[in-house]
């Protein structure tokens, strides 16, 4: 065996993994570094469990149930992992409880974390010393839509091969992530998707300045036709920028201060004018003043003239609902009249007190009352309802009289009004005739002022909307000049350093040359002629001439994943600091795609002994087959799986 090429141990080991059921019990299953760890067992033994268990613990976003299978969540309440991130130990904790399924708790003996499983990405990252990146979201940075963060579940699908993906990189992963994660795991990601996050920006860059070019076009054209267009209907002088317009604003605001100083007196030489009272203090020329006293005096008696109709219109109505009042009680008591002649000489049927029944046959005395047996005089209520009638008569006469002499108040009170109103008019349109003679000479000057605020009234509410159209200009040339300087700053960034050490030329050959070296011995058997080449550019596969995909059937793929695998085992020693270093390799059943038994066995041997060779850690599950791992290697450990689940 060749001598250990390790140095200080650098990425994850796992040192166990535990599965805790509802009652406290744990079943828990260790591993050792420098080693394969094959896990064997008859189907349903939880050997693909346990990887998916790692995997789970590692940050899976999904579901509990997608990534356990739902006899395990059912079995058991939480998974852990203690593992070691460049020596240091940590426990990774997954609940299966209802509430915390999306959380991951990390503990490392002395503090306990809680993240969700989308920031566990950046915590691991950061503990791995593994560059934070965001690639654009295609091949092409130019005209990629958006930039998307490169994750650490992102490379974990290149050293977890489970049995989804032993035919292709990882199981639906785009070829932009692919050459992403290629390029970390060689070392020359940040140089690489720098430049590319620059050529991303640039292309971003570009198409916001030429929207803002396009902006700015239509603004300065838009502006020049909206602004020359009020300007002209207005007769304003074609304002170019803001302060223009508020050249322009002053020069208005004074000119309309003195249309309004000038208004101001001639409104004052009206007003004396319909007072009757020149400013000097003397009346105008040829106003009568006797008109105003005689057109005051009028008014006067017209006021007390209409309140007295309206007081005898008052008492007239007063007393007609009087006589109204008094006929209806006319009415009612000759109505009362009537119904004693009709009902006096109806029997008593009912006690009007007990509401008992009377019989008019009961013996009772002559002319006594059957009812209370007493005497009964002649029934006086028809006399008094007949005086009572009289009287309302007698006062009903007086009431029509009192509106005689009230209708023939108000009907010369009315007279009397409209003679008064008549000589009201006739003193107005005197009136009105001598005023209008002598404001007639204000009158042309007051239209051409009223005229001339109105229109420098809209001119000043047509400057808040020049103002408003410059700005917009204003505001989209600014945005195409920072466009613009965006531009020229991207341009002079300077490029990104290449790795100190290789090029990523020389990397992708020497990561290409241990994959070569894995695959030599299958030339003549499992392989195809051909050597592993890697286009630096843009990290394509090539077997001969010929891309990988193109040039291998089913069995051969399978051998050079386990050549790409076996490589990333030896990363560190081939390259340098700055690559990606997994120290961790998961295989789920690397039996596939009718790869010879015998073959697979000694792949894994060879696998097992980089594994001690590198101090690496590499996990890989096996059903019970023959031939099997030779046991008496010390780079090989085989850990028999107990549980069986029972398939749904």
């Amino acid at each position: 065996m060749s001598q250990a090429l390790h140095t200080p141990e650098r990425g994850i080991r796992i040192a166990n993994v535990r599965l805790i059921h509802h009652s406290g019990v744990i079943d828990e299953y260790t591993f050792e570094s420098g080693k394969l760890n094959i896990l064997t067992g008859v189907r349903n033994s939880s050997k693909t469990t346990t990887l998916r268990v790692i995997d789970y613990c590692l940050g899976d976003r999904g579901s509990a149930t997608s990534a356990l299978k739902a006899a395990v969540v059912d079995a058991y309440q939480a998974v852990s992992i203690e593992i070691r991130i460049d020596g240091r130990p940590y426990t990774i904790t997954r609940q299966l409880i209802r509430g915390v399924l999306h959380k991951v708790y990390v503990s490392n003996g002395n503090d306990d974390t809680e993240l969700s499983a989308d920031s566990f990405s950046d915590w691991i990252l950061a503990k791995l010393g593994w560059p934070t990146l965001t690639i654009p979201l295609g091949l092409n940075a130019a005209t990629a839509p958006q930039l998307t963060p490169l994750s650490f579940r992102n490379t974990l699908r290149h050293f977890y091969r489970d049995e989804a993906s032993w035919i292709s990189f990882a199981s639906k992963e785009h070829e932009y992530m692919r050459q992403a994660v290629v390029s970390q795991l060689l070392g020359f990601a940040p140089a690489r998707y720098s430049n590319k996050r620059q050529e991303f920006d640039l292309a971003q860059a570009q198409r916001q300045l030429n929207e803002a070019q396009s902006a700015d076009r239509q603004a300065n054209e838009s502006t020049v036709q909206a602004v020359t267009a009020i300007s002209e209907s207005l007769e304003l002088p074609v304002a170019r920028s803001t302060e223009q317009v508020a050249s322009a604003r002053r020069q208005v605001e004074t000119e309309l201060a003195a249309v309004r100083r000038r208004r101001q007196q001639l409104t004052a030489e009206i007003a004396s004018v319909k007072t009757g009272n020149a400013i000097s203090g003397n009346p105008p020329v040829g106003f009568d003043t006797s008109l105003t006293t005689a057109y005051q005096t009028v008014t006067s008696h017209l006021k007390r003239a209409s309140e007295d109709v309206a007081s005898l219109r008052e008492v007239s109505a007063e007393h007609q609902r009087s006589a109204r009042m008094v006929q209806a009680e006319i009415g009612r008591m000759e109505r009362l009249s009537t119904s004693i002649e009709v009902f006096d000489a109806l029997p008593v049927r009912m006690c009007p007190s007990c509401e008992q029944d009377v019989d008019p046959h009961r013996e009772h005395p002559e002319g006594a009352c059957h009812l209370c047996f007493q005497s009964v005089d002649d029934d006086k209520r028809l006399r008094r309802a007949q005086i009572e009638i009289r009287s309302l008569k007698s006062e009903l006469e007086d009431l029509n009289e009192a509106i005689q002499r009230t209708t023939s108040d108000l009907t010369a009170a009315e007279a009397y009004q409209g003679e008064l109103q008549a000589h009201q008019a006739q003193l107005a349109q005197r009136l009105n005739v001598e005023r209008a003679a002598q404001l007639a000479p204000f009158m042309a000057e007051l239209e051409d002022i009223a005229a001339t605020l109105a229109r420098m009234e809209q001119k000043l509410s047509a400057f808040p909307a020049i103002e408003e159209i410059l700005r917009r200009r204003d505001t989209a040339r600014h945005v195409l000049q920072n466009a613009a300087k965006r531009v020229q700053e991207i341009k002079e960034r300077p490029n990104a350093a290449q790795p100190s050490s290789l090029t990523p030329s020389e990397r992708c050959a020497r990561f290409a040359k241990r994959m070569n070296d894995f695959l030599s011995p299958y030339r003549t058997t499992q392989w195809v002629e051909g050597d592993v080449s890697i286009r630096d550019t843009d990290l394509t596969f090539y077997v001969g001439s010929r891309p990988w995909h193109d040039a291998l059937g089913a069995a051969p793929t399978v051998l050079f994943f386990l050549a790409y695998s076996y490589a990333t085992l030896y990363l560190t020693h081939d390259l340098d600091q700055e690559c990606a270093f997994p120290g961790l390799l998961l295989l789920d059943n690397p039996y596939q795609q009718g790869v010879d038994e015998h073959v697979v066995i000694d792949v894994l041997t060879r696998i097992a002994d980089a594994a001690e060779n590198t101090g690496t850690q590499v996990i890989s599950t096996q059903q019970l087959v023959q031939p099997r791992p030779p046991r008496d290697r010390g780079s090989i450990r085989e850990l028999v799986m107990p549980n069986v689940y029972a398939t749904p």
